[in-house]
């Protein structure tokens, strides 16, 4: 019998033994093999000689802070590995309906305790291993136009947009839970009154604004009732719509005061609400929303993350509407080591006709060069399977 590799070998200290006493640990030889057994009697002088002379303890091995972090993060829940032909927008439709069906508990008369959180990092892991499997096409989905609530693709859209800048910036998984999770759930007690606001043309009345800058808060009570006790998944919550300068709400923070994983949801919010279609008006595009949000660097937002999140996007993010040198239209499919000549799916020629079947274009060959930005509603509603070449059947 061989020592546990968790352990290593320790030299017996004079006085530590004595005739008479039980071992309390097994005691080894120098090569690692067991000498003497816990729980064995050390019956005579000739016993307590020889494992002073020859025997060894084990003692638990020292681990390191970078060894002990590693230690901790593979404990926790990692990202889902999919098989590498799975459908990605098949399988963000499910989880908007995963996502509803966890919404549908925060109703819930009585959830058990942990219940809520397990599922919601579930769904984070989730996000997270099809942004590893496919962030062109997890990217695309959040620009293109979606058949599903408002309160299920915005939050949704919001947590792709932090899973892709957290992994950029290498965030500890153990972080990144908590901060998805918030993203994912940021806008909880806004839910029931969504539908009527996205609606809604004049401005907000008393009533409604108030429960618009009361909403951070309420949503951490909404939390807490349904059991979630992770302080940094609800201080985010908190802090989502504070703002670099102090301008935001509900406590006025600045700097330093707000988490960065606050700043980082934050940029992702004000990104999603600018590029999604309202019953009032088509969504923005994505050039004139990042053009809007660098403008704001330094004031409503962080400029070093606002940089980052303006990089990983790209000037032509996935899901991008765009027009060809050559006059064809299409879209933005894949981001390329230069972020001004993307990989292009091509669905309407020169003449503006459909094509039958889109085709890929690398807008690095002077002849498909960018030559403008379209809204999305140049092209007709297609399905992005078809757009970005992926099989129809899911796999897995």
């Amino acid at each position: 019998m061989l020592m546990d590799d968790d352990y290593e070998l320790q030299p017996l200290e004079e006085g530590e033994l004595k005739v008479g006493d039980t071992l309390p640990w097994s005691v080894f030889t120098s090569l690692g093999k067991i000498l003497m057994k816990e729980g064995t009697k050390i019956d005579s002088p000739r016993k307590l000689s020889m494992l002073m002379n020859t025997g060894f303890r084990p003692k638990p091995k020292q681990v390191s802070p970078a060894e002990q972090q590693a230690l901790d993060e593979a404990s926790l829940p990692q990202p889902v590995v999919y098989e590498r032909q799975t459908n990605p927008f098949t399988e963000l439709d499910e989880l908007l309906h995963e996502l509803s069906e966890l919404f549908k508990l925060l109703n819930a008369d009585e959830v058990k305790a942990q219940v809520f959180m397990k599922r919601c990092y579930l769904l984070v892991t989730q996000i997270q291993g099809l942004c590893r499997l496919n962030d062109d096409a997890l990217l695309g989905a959040v620009h293109l136009n979606s058949d599903h609530a408002y309160t299920l693709q915005h939050p949704m859209h919001v947590a792709i947009v932090c899973a892709l800048i957290a992994r950029k910036l290498k965030i500890p998984q153990k972080i990144q839970l908590s901060m998805l999770a918030a993203a994912l759930t940021q806008n909880v007690a806004m839910n029931p009154y969504q539908l009527q606001l996205n609606r809604q043309r004049k401005p907000l009345n008393e009533a409604q604004r108030q429960v618009v800058n009361k909403h951070p808060e309420q949503g951490v009570a909404l939390l807490k009732q349904v059991g979630v006790t992770d302080e940094l998944w609800l201080d985010i919550v908190l802090q989502h719509h504070e703002k670099q300068d102090g301008t935001g709400y509900p406590q006025g923070l600045s700097g330093k005061q707000i988490r960065p994983e606050a700043k980082i949801i934050a940029l992702a919010d004000v990104y999603s609400a600018m590029i999604s279609c309202r019953p009032y008006r088509p969504g923005l595009s994505a050039q004139q929303s990042l053009r809007s949000i660098f403008l704001e660097r330094g004031s409503q937002f962080d400029e070093k993350l606002t940089m980052v999140f303006l990089n990983e996007l790209g000037v032509y993010p996935p899901g991008a509407c765009v027009k060809l040198k050559n006059e064809e239209i299409g879209i933005v499919i894949k981001r390329t080591q230069d972020s001004r000549a993307p990989i292009v799916s091509i669905v309407k020629d020169p003449g503006g006709e459909l094509y039958l079947r889109p085709r890929e274009r690398d807008t690095s060959e002077p002849e498909f060069a960018i030559s403008a930005t379209l809204s999305k509603q140049n092209v007709p509603t297609l399905n992005p399977t078809l757009l970005w070449g992926i099989k129809l059947m899911r796999i897995g």
